[in-house]
This record gives C-alpha cells, structure tokens and sequence, in this order.
C-alpha cells in the first residue's frame, strides 16, 4: 500500500513539475524573450525566429531559386514559408492577392514574399516593430487585427499562435479580415492532445479545413541547421542574453533540450494547414 502511494505520490510531482516547467516557458517566450531579442536583433542579425523545415526529397518549391547567398544560413527558416504556402492552392501565382502575416517578428518572411512572390500587396503585424518596412508592418494583436473586415485575400501565420492567449478569437479575426473564399496558411506546434481542439477552434471560426500535413519530422531535420545557428549566435550574444542561455535553447528546440525531446518522441506534433474562408459567420 505505501509502495503505491509514493509512486502516486512521484507520479504527482512529476505531474506538476512538467506543469510548471511548460508556464514558466510560455511565459518565457512573451514576456522575456522575444522583446529582449527586439532590442538586440540588429546586433545578432536576427531575420527568422522559426525551427525550420528540411525539404522532402519529392517536393519542389520552385521560388527557392531566387535565394541568394545571404539567404543561404536562413534555407531553413525560409523554407518553412514556402512549406506553409506551397498547402494554399493558388501557389505558387499569387497575382493581384493581397497578403498579411500575423506575428511577422523581425520581418525576414515579409522581406522574402515580397522578393520572392507576385503579390499585390503585403503588409505585416506584430506586438513588437523592429523594422516597418517602409510602413508594411503595423503594430497589433493578433486577437484584434488593426484592419476592417475583408481586407486580405492569404494570411500567412508561422509559428506563433501557440503564444496566443486565445486562440479561438486569434481564428475569428483570421475569418473577419479575409475577404470570401481568402485563405489562412498556417505552420505551428501542438502538444498532440491539443491538436484536436485547435481544429475545433478552426471550423467554429467559419474556415474550412482544404488540407492538413504532420510536417514534425522535416522540422526535426530542419533544426539541425537552425539550432546550429542560433548556438553560433548565442556565443556572440551579449552577457545579459547567455543568463538565458538554457531557456533559449529549449525554446529553439535545440537538440538536447527537452523541448526537442518532446518532437522526438512526438509528445509534440507540427502541423502545417490550410483552409478557406467561406464567410459563413457575419462580422459587423
């Protein structure tokens, strides 16, 4: 009987710690990190904040021809973008469309659309501005976007709603500001058990699922380049940043980490999807 209760007991604990482990790193991310890394991306040349995403062998994305040398230590990161867009099935002609990426961070996926896509326009938001990008960028909230009902034709959002307070209005405003038939392109990571509920969330914001990809393993592959760089960048950091230094790396997944445990052993998934706006719900 005592045999039991200590491993209820442990089992408990073990319970809780992981509990407080995964609040102290959401709270990590939006309250320290990320505008901690605003003041010093000039400094740490910080253009993508993303895992990343190794190519399959069978998939093509031809804009990938446009990368130029400078591009080259961000293939990964930018090949996450291509990933998320290439699941919309207007691509890889986006003439004439409008775009907006919510949560556009320090701007390195609005600079690539534009050099790399035929959009007529894109424009970006997020809670912190490190650069407007001759006014694309806008300061908002992703859970009240600062533009009137449809407005975009494609919404491109990488690796960010799983900050979100609530990802249910996050979804409505999406359905809210695309115009009829728009489309959401969306790449983020889940606790498997979440899953279900943010596809929930997804169709009861009006949006029609058109195609959804476990792309977990190419982001794996994909970290091995992108941890290896952000490593580099932390030797180069400033002291204030290496008193982070476990921290940033369990939040980049870095290998080792128990963050990147998690994708290992798929207690974490990644997905990338795509749906339609069919304007079934009516916004004032």
């Amino acid at each position: 009987m005592l045999i039991c209760d200590n491993r209820s007991t442990n089992s408990m604990i073990g319970y809780l710690m992981d509990i407080l482990h995964r609040l102290y790193f959401f709270l990590f991310d939006r309250s320290i990190l990320y505008p901690l890394l605003n003041l010093l991306c000039s400094k740490l040349s910080i253009r993508f904040m993303n895992l990343g995403y190794q190519s399959k062998e069978d998939e093509d994305f031809p804009t990938l021809e446009k990368l130029s040398e400078t591009d080259n230590c961000c293939k990964a990161n930018i090949t996450l973008y291509e990933k998320a867009l290439s699941l919309c099935p207007k691509y890889p002609n986006f003439d004439g469309l409008q775009l907006l990426e919510v949560s556009c961070g320090q701007g390195g996926g609005i600079e690539w659309i534009l050099r790399a896509h035929s959009f007529a326009a894109v424009n970006g938001i997020d809670s912190i501005i490190a650069d407007t990008y001759s006014g694309r960028i806008f300061r908002g909230n992703a859970e009240k976007l600062p533009f009137v009902n449809d407005s975009f034709d494609v919404i491109i959002n990488i690796e960010s709603s799983h900050l979100y307070g609530n990802c249910q209005q996050f979804f409505l405003e999406c359905s809210r500001v695309l115009r009829e038939n728009g489309f959401l392109c969306w790449a983020d990571l889940r606790y498997t058990y979440q899953l279900k509920t943010t596809m929930i969330q997804v169709q009861r914001s009006g949006l029609h699922l058109i195609t959804t990809e476990d792309i977990t393993e190419q982001v794996l592959q994909g970290i091995e380049s992108t941890a290896a760089r952000y490593d580099a960048m932390l030797q180069n950091a400033p002291y204030l940043i290496h008193l982070f230094q476990n921290s940033i790396r369990t939040t980049y997944c870095a290998p080792g980490t128990k963050s990147y445990e998690r994708l290992m052993k798929r207690e974490k998934i990644y997905i990338c999807a795509c749906w339609q706006n069919y304007k079934r719900i009516k916004f004032d």
